[in-house]
């Protein structure tokens, strides 16, 4: 998918259309942002530099850590934990309320429902709480690397 800077730009949809917000976007960005959509699963941003390393368009380090932080802040990204002390982010394409499943061997994510249910809220209440916001993700093994997993014990 290619990204232009009109379309970038001008869309009302945050997540799908605009991941810099309304600010200029070079041939570098136009390239983070189609690497990120190409991501097999979540990512670290030393993932994505290597991944970028063999794009026709040169891109720098720190252009790359720019982005990232532009793209997490814009909603097109979202920091779903970490690898290797790095920030794990996957492309969030928005819709419903939603949470992540992230392989822990490979990577894959999949979308989950809320786990929470009216009794935290409740709770919290009870406790003289307001909750204003919430953070959860799943860390786990797909069916892939389970399987992986048994093999490579035999």
């Amino acid at each position: 998918m290619t990204y232009s800077e009109e379309t970038m730009a001008s869309s009302t949809d945050r997540h799908e259309h605009r991941p810099y917000g309304t600010g200029r976007v070079s041939a570098q960005r136009r390239e983070i942002t189609e690497m990120t959509d190409a991501m097999p699963g979540a990512f670290t941003i030393d993932d994505l530099v290597r991944a970028l390393g063999v794009s026709s368009v040169p891109v720098g380090a720190a252009t790359v850590y720019r982005a990232v932080a532009s793209m997490a802040e814009s909603g097109w990204l979202q920091r779903v934990g970490e690898r290797n002390n790095g920030a794990l982010y996957v492309r969030c394409t928005g819709g419903a309320h939603h949470h992540h499943l992230v392989c822990t061997g490979c990577g894959r994510v999949a979308r989950t429902s809320c786990p929470l249910d009216d009794s935290a809220s409740s709770w919290a209440e009870e406790s003289g709480f307001t909750i204003t916001h919430h953070d959860v993700t799943l860390y786990g093994l797909c069916s892939q690397c389970q399987l992986d997993s048994i093999g490579s014990a035999d």
